[in-house]
């Protein structure tokens, strides 16, 4: 697992490197490097059925990264960071490669980055000792939650079976889709946190590079700022890239920048084609996570091959689970825009209880839209893996150190009544 992963992500690269004028050779470097990646898809398998789901998001979003950088965009002439003294395309070949590799995500520093929703790093944590310090903490913190999630995981019958999520009741139902969502959460946020311990501890960045992982949940008051302030942060630039956008200006171009601001000021993008980039983007996150869904279709055909499944007939088909919550999300966005309008044409101001109804609003559509994405989700990986070994958490080893107690036998009784 993960060699072709490698392999592709430097073809990319490599390719992208060359600053190739043909689009005929472009498309065909673009074309092989989705071919391997399509390949790691078929082949790759971790051991679990969460791991698999986010090793195909994760194949998924570097396929969308291939596209970005061999197609739609010519780096090297399009960027620039912020230590840049010369254009990219002028340097020699090995320095274009690590150049490009050092390319961030959330464009911090770069000149694509979104200034109005990448968060900026505490001043008290500016400081590399404080910083590192503060991050440990935070994974130590957010690896606890993520084994808690865990254990609720572990310990509830509705995630080791075919059941409906919904079956507990209303108010266990509301928890077990959410917690999927709060799992990501949790488990990005620790996993990022160790990560820029390593970045920043190693002097390898500056505390700066490495805010947090998500934006300000106060922001999240809108489905629209929900998902392009708050949780889009990785893949925000990539995913609106498929446009329509603005006027490309080249930032080492000096008539470009000194007439930005400007350009700014006098642009009002039409409604419209701020809809349709945004579709084009939920789209771009249904094809990013249905490349999950293979995975575990995959894994799925590969159980079938080994033992004649009386599963294989009556779920031979997985792919797709992921792709309705994504496509409602415009419709979310659409109806809130049609409200907001609705109000500023009858005379209401914005006043702080509206935030409040906005905030309920997003929990309540999150909560509703993404049911049938995480029950497929948790069906897939059940199809996957029937008979998967329940890892122990830390908070059970931990419980039966100090405690002498067995905390997954002391909590499954509550999911039987």
């Amino acid at each position: 697992m993960g060699v072709l992963l490698v392999v592709a992500q430097c073809l990319t690269l490599a390719i992208t490197a060359l600053n190739l004028e043909s689009t005929a050779y472009r498309v065909l470097g673009c074309s092989l490097v989705i071919a391997l990646f399509a390949a790691d898809m078929s082949i790759s398998h971790t051991g679990t059925g969460y791991s698999d789901y986010t090793l195909g998001c994760t194949l998924g979003g570097l396929i969308l990264d291939a596209i970005r950088f061999l197609l739609l965009t010519r780096p090297l002439e399009e960027y620039r960071h912020e230590s840049d003294k010369v254009p990219a395309y002028q340097l020699p070949y090995i320095q274009r490669f690590f150049w490009l590799m050092s390319i961030g995500y959330r464009g911090i520093g770069w000149s694509f980055k979104a200034n109005h929703s990448v968060p900026s790093v505490e001043p008290h944590h500016l400081t590399r000792r404080a910083f590192v310090t503060s991050r440990l903490l935070r994974a130590f913190v957010y690896f606890l939650l993520f084994e808690a999630v865990q254990l609720y995981i572990h310990c509830n019958p509705v995630f080791s079976s075919e059941a409906p999520l919904l079956s507990q009741g209303y108010f266990l139902g509301w928890i077990n889709v959410m917690i999927i969502l709060w799992r990501i959460y949790v488990s990005l946020n620790w996993m990022y946190s160790l990560v820029a311990v390593v970045a920043v501890g190693t002097t390898l960045h500056e505390p700066c590079s490495w805010p947090a992982p998500f934006g300000e949940w106060k922001d999240a008051y809108t489905i629209r700022r929900f998902w392009g302030r708050t949780w889009h942060q990785f893949t925000r630039h990539t995913f609106t890239l498929f446009g329509p956008h603005p006027h490309k200006h080249r930032p080492w171009d000096r008539a470009a920048s000194s007439d930005s601001s400007v350009t700014k000021a006098k642009e009002h993008e039409p409604w419209i084609k701020s809809y349709i980039r945004l579709c084009n983007a939920f789209l771009c996150s249904a094809f990013m996570h249905t490349c999950g869904d293979v995975v575990l279709q995959f894994k799925i055909w590969e159980n079938a091959s080994i033992i004649d499944s009386p599963r294989k007939a009556n779920h031979a088909n997985v792919i797709g689970f992921s792709v309705l919550f994504f496509l409602l999300q415009p419709v979310g966005v659409l109806i809130e825009d049609a409200v907001m309008e609705s109000g500023k044409r009858i005379g209401l101001r914005k006043r702080g209880w509206m935030k409040v109804v906005g905030y309920l609003w997003v929990l309540v559509w999150i909560r509703y839209s993404m049911h049938s994405w995480v029950q497929g989700q948790k069906n897939a990986m059940f199809l996957a893996y029937p008979a998967a070994e329940v890892r122990v958490t830390v908070l059970e080893r931990i419980a039966k150190k100090l405690f002498g107690k067995d905390l997954a036998a002391t909590i499954r009784p509550w999911f039987m009544g």
